[in-house]
């Protein structure tokens, strides 16, 4: 092992068109940043496919977007410098099965290592493995935030596993009263519910397995906790990878907020997993998915927590075509609930005018500064952390062909950025300079 290693970290890239073709400066320092990196980590969250083939069907119900990318975006991944992807995430399953076999199979023609999805549960939560001149590098990608079916599927005795994603779910502990109004409210509304001892199960009428589940607790208010099968499953994973490789990457997708705190704040049952993760082994811990622009930074026994660097490349309203689920979101106009008339633009442009969500006020994009962060963290010997650097960043937004593409910030917007990244920082005892146009983390 060399004695400095470099680990260039991104949020989610949603990447549906050639980028390549650009040459403002501003988007070339990023470049730069991640191809000058040892190795450089993005969570692609789209798949790749054209709509048709076997088994690709646009599933029910989706993340906002059904994803789509050509195939053109893996070699855009390999130009931009990306080594090693995450997949887990709630558009995973947004063309079923075979969309997710295509990207699979784009991904393994173009060399690029990729873990949270697979044909069942073991695949899916296994560690993927990057070699480089500097070391072997692991990562291991999880969601907490996806529609029912698609989470993996455990193998039993004869009995196929399901494909789909590494689930980390989680549950709420709440005080005896706010159990008892969710009991009324249960029974209000027709809920199906079970009880034993402290523990209450929610599911809608009919439908046994898509549980909520609430246990009562002696401290006031509500709290998440993971589950603990999903943890141990994982924690086993990283374990694992800790013993066979040289750096371990953890990834989380994620769009859980903590309620009294605002979207711009993990979910408690984050935090508190994070942490477990680097006990366990991991180099470095990425959260991402909230939308939110950035959330802080932790530094916990010399290793870096991401909490959420940020959306990388947000490319979602160039996807060319939308399936008619899409058209008929309850807000859109009458022209666009007539799908068969409505066109790909007239579904994004509906989709821009819904009103703005009641919670989490205003919904996504929300923070009071605008922008995300590329993280670059250097490791010395024993893989102890050395440095943190962070390149603030903004996004393209018209016109909507250019849109999310992101562009290094300067001068005066980049320090804002650096400042409100250490305001949501503080509260886990982490500091932020601002220095030369850059954040730097104080170790």
């Amino acid at each position: 092992m060399q004695k400095e290693y470099t680990i260039a970290i991104t949020g989610d890239s949603i990447l549906n068109r050639r980028m390549s073709v650009n040459t403002e400066e501003r988007f070339l320092s990023l470049m730069k940043a991640i191809r000058d990196a040892d190795v450089a980590f993005t969570h692609l969250e789209t798949l790749v496919h054209d709509y048709d083939g076997p088994e690709i069907y646009p599933a029910a119900e989706a993340g906002w977007t059904w994803m789509r990318s050509p195939r053109s975006v893996v070699e855009e991944l390999k130009w931009a410098g990306f080594d090693i992807v995450s997949h887990a995430s709630n558009h995973a399953l947004d063309y079923s099965y075979g969309g997710l076999y295509s990207t699979w199979k784009a991904l393994d023609e173009a060399g690029i290592p990729h873990a949270g999805t697979g044909r069942d549960l073991g695949e899916a939560r296994e560690p993927a493995y990057l070699e480089t001149t500097g070391g072997r590098v692991a990562l291991i990608s999880m969601c907490s935030s996806f529609t029912g079916w698609a989470r993996a599927g455990e193998v039993r005795p004869g009995v196929k596993g399901r494909p789909g994603l590494n689930p980390l779910r989680f549950y709420y502990v709440v005080d005896a009263q706010t159990l008892e109004m969710i009991k009324q409210l249960g029974v209000r509304l027709g809920w199906w519910m079970e009880q034993a001892g402290k523990t209450l199960v929610v599911t809608p009428a009919g439908l046994h397995l898509a549980v909520s589940r609430f246990m009562e607790g002696n401290q006031a208010g509500v709290t998440t906790v993971v589950d603990a099968d999903d943890a141990e499953g994982n924690l086993r994973s990283i374990r694992d990878a800790r013993r066979g490789a040289d750096y371990v990457l953890v990834h989380l997708h994620n769009h859980e907020w903590d309620p009294d705190k605002g979207l711009g704040v993990p979910a408690k049952f984050v935090t508190t997993f994070a942490r477990a993760c680097i006990d366990a082994g991991a180099d470095v811990f990425i959260g991402e998915g909230s939308h939110h622009m950035v959330r802080g930074i932790e530094v916990y026994k010399d290793k870096p927590i991401f909490y959420d660097p940020g959306d990388f490349i947000t490319m979602s309203n160039t996807v060319t075509r939308l399936p008619a689920d899409f058209y008929f979101r309850p807000g859109h106009s009458p022209e666009v609930h007539s799908s068969w008339k409505a066109t790909t633009m007239d579904g994004f442009d509906a989709r821009a005018g819904l009103p703005k969500a009641l919670n989490p006020a205003g919904g996504y994009h929300t923070a009071k500064v605008e922008g995300s962060v590329l993280a670059v963290c250097s490791f010395g010997t024993e893989r102890k952390l050395t440095g943190l650097k962070l390149y603030p960043l903004t996004h393209v937004h018209q016109p909507r062909s250019q849109s999310g593409l992101p562009l290094q910030e300067t001068g005066e917007k980049a320090k804002k950025l650096i400042e409100y990244v250490g305001e949501l920082s503080l509260p886990f005892n982490t500091k932020i300079d601002f220095k030369d146009g850059l954040g730097v983390v104080k170790l």
